[in-house]
């Protein structure tokens, strides 16, 4: 039965490279499966990331934190469906980590995350677009101004598995990879 050993794995990370020198260094650790990662136009940084089985995450990545994989999660602890039935700790805080500001539970196969260009419907302002393989949805999301906690959760039900998402500035829509045996794409945008 292969199990983890409850610490910190060192390659659970998201570098800062410097483009110019190439050179990196650690920016953040803690993290399982980063899937999504965006920068807004004040510096906010919102990864998703993949849980075990179950606790996919949103997070706001602040240098020099720790988001607590492999000790905390909101998931199962489980290797491919083999010792299933264990629960990691799950309170980051208590623990000495950083919260996830959501966690999907049960998992939704969390993939990218987008901010909704101004540009794209008035309705959608402030929002930000996360899709999702397993869930075969988009949710679109808004959170709060400290970006602690989400404060509105729209699902969209796409029926097919979202691998990836894009804007498209001149045809004001929204593009979708999605993941099937024919590499689809999917579109979306305001009548």
């Amino acid at each position: 039965v292969l199990k983890m050993i409850n610490s910190q794995k060192k390659d659970a990370i998201i570098l800062l490279i410097d483009l110019k020198t190439k050179e990196s260094r650690p920016f953040t650790s803690g993290h399982r499966n980063p899937q999504g990662l965006f920068v807004n136009e004040n510096n906010i940084i919102i990864s998703t990331d993949h849980g075990p089985k179950g606790g996919d995450e949103i997070n706001k990545i602040i240098e020099g934190n720790n988001y607590g994989w492999p000790s905390v999660s909101y998931g199962e602890d489980c290797f491919l469906h083999i010792n299933c039935g264990e629960n990691f700790v799950s309170n980051h805080s208590k623990n000495g980590f950083t919260e996830p500001i959501y966690a999907f539970v049960p998992s939704i196969a969390i993939s990218q995350i987008i901010q909704v260009s101004e540009e794209f419907s008035s309705r959608w302002q402030d929002s930000y677009l996360i899709t999702s393989l397993r869930g075969l949805s988009i949710y679109r999301v808004v959170f709060d101004e400290n970006y602690s906690r989400i404060i509105i959760a729209e699902k969209m039900i796409i029926g097919k598995r979202i691998r990836d998402i894009a804007y498209n500035k001149k045809y004001n829509s929204f593009i979708l990879a999605l993941e099937n045996g024919s590499g689809s794409v999917g579109i979306i945008s305001v009548n």
